[in-house]
């Protein structure tokens, strides 16, 4: 069995090569890390550029970052120079749980879509984070006729699930369960979900990406290999990795 973890942060470990070898020897065929400020970014790219053939990177401003900078150009910059080396941007996107003010929404929707635009441009998948803004999110997105996303953590009701499904989304799951989570597993066709792990902030490490396999699997009531099979697939297609 084979699992791709969709998304972690590979930047915020001190010992990310013990990290990295923990999750190889328990299945995890690859792993991609994002990256959310420009220090985060340079990180994330000289850790991909060290395990080549393991590490994928995607770069950008998350949008708790976005809120309290006071201009975008030089990451925009560093994307731009860097392109040829990633697999994606993000992560990026809005987030009102941590956005409080009309100021810091608005630095944030500013953000995402100068990124968001970058990426159309470059016909580079998505990285999107939505905490507490799944609606506002969605709406951005749609308008501007992106295609490849990876709605990352979603935690928006299952309506707003079902129509980033029917738009073709994907949506990863971290080894985190919850009621709306669950909910959203049960009646998002497998083919839309991924696996993902946030580590260290929600999954710990790469390694428990093997959690959230299970916890799909058992809620949908199918075999973990059919959920390794086809996420793994669905990862591999939309960040076209090379693993």
């Amino acid at each position: 069995m084979e699992l791709v973890d969709s998304h972690c942060h590979l930047d915020a470990f001190k010992n990310y090569d013990e990290v990295i070898s923990k999750a190889l020897k328990s299945g995890v065929k690859a792993i991609v890390t994002s990256g959310c400020s420009g220090k985060d970014n340079t990180k994330t790219l000289e850790i991909a550029q060290k395990y080549p053939e393991y590490v994928f990177p995607v770069i950008g401003i998350a949008p708790q970052e976005a809120m309290d900078m006071g201009s975008f150009d030089s990451v925009l910059s560093f994307l731009k120079n860097n392109k040829a080396r990633i697999v994606g941007v993000g992560e990026i996107g809005l987030d009102f749980h941590w956005g409080k003010t009309p100021e810091q929404t608005s630095r944030q929707r500013e953000c995402f879509e100068l990124f968001l635009e970058f990426a159309l441009s470059e016909k580079l998948p998505l990285v999107v984070h939505s905490r507490e803004a799944e609606k506002e999110v969605l709406e951005v997105i749609m308008k501007k006729g992106a295609e490849k996303v990876l709605l990352h953590c979603f935690s928006g009701d299952l309506s707003l699930a079902e129509t980033a499904a029917e738009h073709g989304f994907l949506m990863s799951v971290p080894p985190v369960p919850s009621r709306g989570r669950e909910k959203i597993v049960k009646h998002v066709p497998l083919e839309n979900l991924l696996l993902e792990t946030d580590a260290p902030y929600l999954g710990g490490e790469p390694a428990a990406v093997n959690v959230s396999a299970r916890m799909i699997a058992d809620i949908k009531g199918i075999d973990v290999e059919e959920v390794s099979r086809v996420t793994t697939k669905s990862c591999i297609a939309l960040f076209n990795l090379r693993c």
